[in-house]
């Protein structure tokens, strides 16, 4: 089973690459995480080049699934800096697209799997901004109107190239601040442990992906 993961930030994606065995490459990581055959990839930030980044693991490497993992901004109250969200669809959340454009799901079966393995995770909802979203009025709107509980760059613009390639894909995120706008002063710091609690978490799914 190869696997491809796809991550925005190197500060996202190092604590996954410390946990592969025999990481080769440049522009593509290619290496094991137990028997997994895992590819990884660093996007960049934001839908454009996420959608690019997706688009060139898949049709390089035809993987069997695709997963993306990285931080991301809490949006609703009694959320915690570090707790994991195994993300059910995403939807835009701001331009012209949050008016028009449907959430686009992520693959059930995965996201079911990946409760098992990661009981501490809730599923839910996440939405993709433009950029980063401030204003705690913003974010309670966009709640209710999207359900979304947590907020990203990238993750739309992923599974609707995931969903157009016909790839199964798993996203995780890892709660970097919270509904608060003063979370955002911790943000290199907490954004450091959550990227070090997703690649765990990452880690751990495959590793369970495999034994099944």
């Amino acid at each position: 089973m190869t696997i491809a993961v796809l991550a925005a930030m190197s500060m996202e994606a190092a604590p996954l690459l410390r946990r592969m065995e025999n990481p080769s490459g440049k522009q593509f990581l290619c290496g094991t995480i137990g028997q997994a055959q895992v590819v990884l990839h660093i996007c960049g930030a934001g839908m454009r080049r996420a959608a690019n980044g997706a688009k060139a693991l898949i049709e390089k490497y035809h993987p069997d699934l695709l997963v993306n993992y990285g931080v991301s901004g809490g949006l609703m109250p009694g959320l915690h800096v570090g707790d994991t969200v195994i993300v059910t669809s995403s939807c835009p959340a701001s331009g012209k697209a949050y008016r028009t454009e449907p959430a686009v799901p992520t693959d059930a079966a995965l996201a079911d799997f990946a409760s098992q393995a990661l009981p501490h995770a809730i599923q839910a909802p996440a939405a993709t901004s433009l950029g980063i979203l401030v204003n705690k009025q913003r974010k309670a709107r966009l709640v209710a109107k999207t359900g979304a509980v947590c907020i990203d760059t990238e993750t739309y613009a992923i599974a609707k190239t995931a969903r157009a390639l016909a790839i199964p894909l798993l996203v995780l995120r890892c709660l970097s601040d919270t509904v608060e706008p003063a979370s955002l002063l911790r943000f290199f710091q907490n954004g450091a442990m959550a990227a070090e609690k997703i690649a765990a978490d990452v880690e751990a799914v495959l590793k369970a992906l495999m034994e099944a």
